[in-house]
């Protein structure tokens, strides 16, 4: 199916209703810090789904090596070999957080609400709708350079297709360059909503 197809389809399954009930900014708690200790300082965020052909393996290489700050992924670790390895190598990493994904929408929220950035390592469609969500809530994009990405994205996101291509984005960003960047991603979405909205 052509990628502008797929997403229009997509995005005609979305509303701004359905995403401003599912996609709240929820502040930190002192649970949370006890649960999640590194909400202290700056984190990554991805939600993904640990399939071989995602390559998560090339941004949990890109994070070790940037050594700066941890990536928390959300994900099922345990669904196949990939992901079961994946967990076995990474899961005493103080870079690499490994959560399950049967967490309460409000923790979720609270991990979406407080990251300094989303990355997206999904190399066709997201058919969870997890990158839509995060630009709903304008949070700055990380993504693997697909064609799915660059366009729902409109080539706003910041694109790695190589560790060393993350690494390189990793180092450039400072808060100013990510709030920006999650501005045009809010702008972009948003659009992308009405635009079909308009169209009904």
């Amino acid at each position: 199916m052509n990628v502008n197809v797929y997403i229009k389809e997509q995005l005609s399954e979305i509303s701004h209703k359905l995403l401003s009930d599912h996609c709240n900014h929820e502040i930190i708690q002192t649970k949370d810090h006890t649960l999640f200790p590194f909400l202290y300082g700056k984190y990554a965020l991805m939600i993904t789904e640990p399939d071989p052909e995602n390559d998560i393996h090339i941004v949990f290489d890109g994070f070790e090596k940037f050594n700066q700050y941890p990536i928390i992924a959300v994900g099922n670790w345990k669904a196949n070999a990939y992901g079961q390895a994946l967990f076995e190598r990474y899961q005493k990493s103080y870079l690499i957080k490994l959560i399950d994904p049967q967490i309460q929408l409000r923790t979720l929220n609270m991990l979406r609400t407080n990251c300094f950035i989303y990355i997206d390592s999904h190399h066709q469609e997201d058919n969870s709708a997890s990158l839509i969500e995060a630009m709903y809530m304008q949070l700055p994009i990380v993504a693997y350079a697909s064609d799915y990405n660059k366009a729902i994205t409109q080539d706003n996101a910041m694109l790695f297709k190589h560790s060393t291509e993350l690494i390189e984005i990793l180092h450039s960003l400072h808060p100013t360059k990510a709030a920006n960047n999650g501005v045009l991603m809010k702008q972009s979405i948003s659009s992308q909503l009405e635009k079909l909205r308009l169209m009904r």
